[in-house]
């Protein structure tokens, strides 16, 4: 008997798992991109040069191939790869999906349902609206690989401009499940002449011929692409998201003047008066000065006080032209004005739900508070103008 015992730990050791497969059997997939061409859906795939990784002195091997392939569905597109590639896809190690416009406005949700169940796909990779063809072909000269090159940009653009949003995959399928948010994406556009991108010449010259650029953000209404925000736009959704941390302001003088604040420990809060059917917006946090172009002397208290209160002025005309231009255009509610209602008076929800809606967003009266304070002058207390 105590053999026994003994032997069955050891089985379970020795079973292997049962989707085991070898590393050379595999292309690894770091980036996809999808688009609608006439009722067939194209795929392409971006995979990982195996010789370039095993063997960094390969001399002209590119670090990265491209595959398309034309098909009624996405699986049986990936399928058809294997026609030109000697390995099956594998894409468990996906960084970035980049959705073409056709199917952000009308095919969403179908090609979400394969990447939401396919068990060897993780949710982390990064979602974005691809205003061009071919973008992950570009060779990239400071990345090696070209959806590298995009996720960097991506994420270094919401860091410090505040320009785009950052959209996991895990992210997205939550805020199409819940009906009180709509979608906005990050685009990804290109410059320049994507036939010179994809050569290895523009990893060779000291100025490119091609590149992939983040292009602000797409608005969604009921998953489906209704256009694109501005730039000023597009920083006033990821200020009331808590998505920008970090962003600048310029505030005006005379004569051309002006003053950059850097706005650092940004906080929003949104809260719904009942009573006002008003959505009451407070925006916190600190700011720097980062340059100076106007006669200031920031030793003067009382100077500075100006400075902080015209700070605040202008993030709120900000705000409030941004979301009052968002109502107009789109009647979209990106920024959950339904989900903070519904999460604090659900049942008066339900009853407004549909007139909500319908243009409930639109007639939303918005109530702005900014309560920024400059706590760094820099290095200097002074302009240099005098």
């Amino acid at each position: 008997m105590k053999k026994m015992i003994f032997i069955i730990p050891i089985i379970f050791l020795l079973t292997g798992c049962y989707n085991y497969r070898e590393i050379n059997e595999l292309a690894i997939v770091s980036g996809v991109s999808i688009r609608k061409v006439d009722d067939e859906i194209e795929l392409t795939t971006e995979v990982i040069n195996p010789k370039k990784e095993q063997d960094a002195s390969s001399g002209e091997e590119p670090e990265f191939i491209i595959y398309t392939s034309r098909a009624k569905s996405v699986q049986e597109a990936i399928r058809k790869m294997i026609k030109e590639s000697p390995r099956k896809m594998y894409g468990a190690h996906i960084e970035i999906l980049v959705i073409d416009e056709g199917i952000a406005r009308e095919y969403l949700m179908d090609i979400l349902d394969f990447f939401a169940r396919d068990p060897e796909i993780r949710s982390e990779f990064k979602v974005l609206v691809g205003k061009s063809d071919d973008i992950l072909k570009i060779t990239t000269p400071l990345e090696k690989i070209s959806s590298e090159n995009i996720l960097n940009s991506l994420e270094n653009n919401n860091k410090y401009l505040g320009f785009a949003n950052v959209v996991t995959y895990h992210e997205l399928i939550s805020n199409v499940l819940n009906p009180n948010i709509e979608l906005v994406l990050p685009v990804l556009n290109m410059k320049g002449n994507v036939n010179l991108g994809e050569d290895k010449e523009n990893i060779s010259n000291t100025s490119v011929k091609a590149t992939s650029i983040i292009d602000g953000m797409a608005i969604f209404r009921n998953n489906k692409l209704m256009g694109y925000l501005t730039e000023e736009e597009s920083l006033t959704y990821n200020i009331l998201r808590d998505s920008a941390k970090n962003f600048f302001i310029r505030t005006s003088g005379h004569d051309n003047e002006y003053i950059v604040h850097e706005i650092i420990r940004l906080s929003s809060k949104m809260e719904f008066d009942k009573n006002k059917n008003e959505m009451k917006i407070t925006l916190t946090g600190n700011s720097a000065i980062s340059e100076v172009n106007e006669k200031i002397d920031l030793e003067n208290l009382e100077e500075v006080s100006k400075l902080e209160k015209k700070l605040n002025q202008e993030l709120k005309k900000m705000v409030e032209r941004s979301i009052l231009s968002i109502q107009k255009k789109y009647n979209s509610d990106i920024f959950g004005f339904g989900d903070v209602i519904y999460k604090s008076y659900p049942k008066y929800f339900q009853k407004i739900k549909d007139e909500f809606k319908h243009d409930g967003f639109q007639n939303m009266k918005v109530n702005v508070s900014v309560k920024i304070k400059g706590q760094e002058k820099g290095s200097l207390n002074r302009g240099v103008r005098k």
